[in-house]
């Protein structure tokens, strides 16, 4: 039985549980544990520890895994082991956070394209011809706003408007945390600032905003096309004020 240990940097919703990925701690890129269900999707009974516990950002986690099983759109895929629990073993350190993240979000934030292409969005099709290299990062946004608006069935929807290098793009937020958060803020477009002071954020500043960015599965948008899809989401929004503060980062 393999195990990895990764640095959780994600967790978002997806298909009523949810998708976790990381990068682990011994420097060799991300992962991204899945069940055997539909689509991968990670449920509690996949990923809560033996002592009730549910991991959370900046954790530390010990995953076992049966193999490798990556796809054309998520090539970092690894298929978890059900015998064994996980195991939380404490927050990321300082350390391995100036070693493993700041180089990822440096590489990443200095180039306008992001996943490898300019768009919101890669046809699933260019994707089984020519698989893609990596299906999530961590970027340093410019420009970045929140949006929130109804949508088509008059529920919330909640979007992060941001550039990098001057490229512009629109996407939907997965981060449970952060759309709860947002969902107490009338339609509208906001600055980090007007965030920031509309819901009483203490520790967070306005250029430490950092995203984590996942590829979604296959996804055809219209009924009239048979185009299918991978979307780019926001999977996790972090502050890196506020996360210092709380890990007792000096």
């Amino acid at each position: 039985m393999l195990t990895f240990d990764i640095i959780c940097l994600a967790k978002s919703t997806k298909l009523g549980g949810i998708c976790l990925a990381g990068i682990k701690t011994d420097g060799t890129g991300w992962l991204r544990p899945i069940s055997n269900r539909r689509d991968g999707t990670l449920y509690p009974e996949h990923y809560t520890t033996r002592d009730g516990q549910e991991p959370e950002l900046f954790d530390i986690i010990r995953i076992p895994f049966i193999r490798h099983e990556p796809k054309c759109h998520h090539p970092e895929n690894w298929l978890i082991h059900y015998s064994d629990k996980w195991q939380i073993l404490g927050k990321a350190t300082l350390k391995q956070a100036q070693i493993l993240l700041k180089p990822e979000i440096k590489q990443s934030s200095s180039q306008p394209q992001l996943l490898g292409n300019f768009d919101r969005r890669i046809r699933y099709e260019d994707l089984q011809i020519s698989p893609i290299k990596s299906s999530l990062t961590m970027i340093n946004p410019e420009q970045l706003k929140w949006e929130i608006k109804y949508n088509s069935q008059k529920k919330k929807s909640f979007r992060c408007l941001f550039s990098l290098c001057g490229n512009s793009y629109d996407l939907p937020i997965t981060d449970p945390i952060w759309i709860d958060k947002l969902s107490f803020l009338e339609e509208g477009i906001y600055s980090c600032e007007e965030i920031i002071e509309k819901l009483n954020l203490d520790n967070f500043e306005p250029d430490k905003f950092r995203l984590t960015i996942s590829l979604s599965e296959p996804f055809q948008p219209s009924s009239q096309s048979e185009e299918i899809f991978c979307y780019k989401l926001v999977a996790s929004v972090i502050n890196v004020a506020d996360t210092s503060k709380r890990l007792g980062w000096k």
